[in-house]
């Protein structure tokens, strides 16, 4: 008997993620993954709207990947949106056209449910599962940090901490000027503060998910092609995501789009998410952090499969 096959999307606000898996024997197995930049939450911090072009592009992916997961038989297909979709005062106008391009009815979930789910997500990891985790998730809107253990969540909450956001709010010139990045620092600060402080980092694992810190693994190691075998469980430090910052902040927007391993379309946001996840590990105390491709796709399955604690 052929396992049953499922899909999840993610669409968030700078990306949106596909992941066609395989349901067996209490686990998961992905068959295909893709990812498509299309930034449905474009100015949404500022103008509480979404743009037509925006929803336009995003709807055309959702339609594709809903395309290659049926074409892959998949027998379900979850969609969620998190915080563009859930902050713009327009957000009816989307759902109508992903229910007319996709034949899909798109659920817009909460910060805290979207932490819980990028949590389970991380823990469909059996390396990972029984750990004491803090996780990280830098999306385009929000960040996400859940403290947990053997699978359980101790502490969870979505701060307004996401790359495009940063972006649009404090990082205005090319190259980016230290004076920018420091108010961005300081700021950040303020917001993971609270989040951080009553989280104790003896003998937990701090894990990475999002685009931000899998690119981050893929920069690295100067990938050609981004690989999930040599990006997932990758170990990054403090001091090299710092370095990092340090370089891409000094080179111009063009030169970013040329660096081995970074999207040219994630060139223009990647400053602001390699700020926040600097931020969370000073603030934690934290010096080394593992990386995760598990995200909220994997979380999504696995909530429909009844796997959650």
């Amino acid at each position: 008997m052929e396992p049953l096959r499922l899909a999840a999307i993610d669409i968030g606000t700078n990306t949106i993620k596909l992941l066609v898996a395989a349901v067996e024997r209490g686990a998961l197995t992905a068959l295909h993954e893709d990812s498509r930049t299309t930034r449905l939450g474009e100015g949404v911090a500022k103008t509480k709207r979404l743009t037509g072009e925006a929803i336009e592009r995003t709807a055309a992916g959702v339609a594709a990947f809903a395309g290659k997961a049926r074409e892959l038989g998949a027998e379900k297909i979850l969609a969620v949106a998190t915080s563009g979709a859930r902050e713009a005062k327009n957000t009816g106008q989307f759902l109508a056209r992903t229910r007319e391009t996709a034949g899909l009815d798109v659920e817009i979930i909460s910060g805290e449910r979207e932490a819980e789910l990028i949590f389970a997500g991380v823990c469909t990891d059996a390396g990972l599962r029984n750990q004491r985790l803090l996780v990280m998730d830098v999306g385009g809107g929000s960040a996400e940090v859940i403290a947990g253990h053997n699978g359980r969540i101790e502490r969870r909450a979505s701060v307004p901490a996401g790359a495009v956001r940063l972006t649009e709010r404090f990082l205005h010139g090319d190259p980016v000027p230290l004076n920018e990045l420091d108010t961005l620092l300081q700021h950040g600060r303020e917001l993971l503060r609270p989040e951080l402080a009553q989280c104790s980092p003896d003998r937990r694992v701090m894990v990475g998910t999002g685009g931000t810190v899998t690119t981050a693994a893929a920069m690295d190691q100067s990938l050609a092609q981004f690989s999930v075998e040599k990006v997932n469980r990758y170990p990054l430090t403090r001091q090299r995501l710092a370095e990092m910052l340090d370089r891409l902040r000094a080179l111009t927007l063009a030169e970013r789009q040329r660096v081995p391993g970074l999207p040219p379309k994630r060139a223009d946001i990647i400053v602001a998410g390699l700020a926040v996840y600097v931020v969370a590990m000073e603030l934690a105390g934290i010096d080394e952090l593992t990386v995760s491709t598990r995200g909220l796709r994997f979380g999504l399955l696995a909530e429909t499969c009844g796997w959650l604690k």
